[in-house]
């Protein structure tokens, strides 16, 4: 009896070019997610009718303009008077943020002196900034 062995050629997969494809797509996900805005989803938040409305605390807005003046809400306040005008704000607002916005040729000093007053008055300090 004469049994031969069937010879198969083994199938192989190139896997040359593979590596390439898949350095674009990480290229492109890497570009495309930092062209990605978080502002840019919107959502329909779900409805309810027995939902209450939450107050929303409105923030105390502090700018020091480029001629070193302190500006609170748009109110124009002495530096002397700061303390005692941030205070007076946030129990009138019930906020506990205080937002600034300092020109960018102010120096480290006039960022300091303001974080300064801020934490005496046990208040929280967001630095506004624009986008690159």
């Amino acid at each position: 009896m004469n049994i031969r062995k069937r010879h198969r050629e083994q199938s192989e997969v190139e896997t040359g070019a593979l590596a390439d494809i898949l350095f674009f797509l990480m290229m492109f996900f890497l570009m495309i997610s930092t062209l990605a805005s978080p502002d840019a989803i919107k959502l329909l938040l779900p409805e309810s009718s027995t939902a209450q409305q939450t107050a929303t605390k409105e923030n105390i807005r502090v700018t020091v303009d480029e001629n070193n003046q302190y500006f609170v809400d748009d109110n124009l306040v002495p530096f002397e008077e700061l303390e005692v005008y941030l205070g007076e704000e946030a129990k009138r607002k019930g906020s506990e943020t205080v937002i600034l916005r300092i020109a960018q040729d102010r120096t480290v000093q006039d960022l300091a002196k303001v974080y300064d007053i801020v934490a005496r008055l046990n208040l929280v300090m967001v630095m506004a900034t624009d986008k690159m």
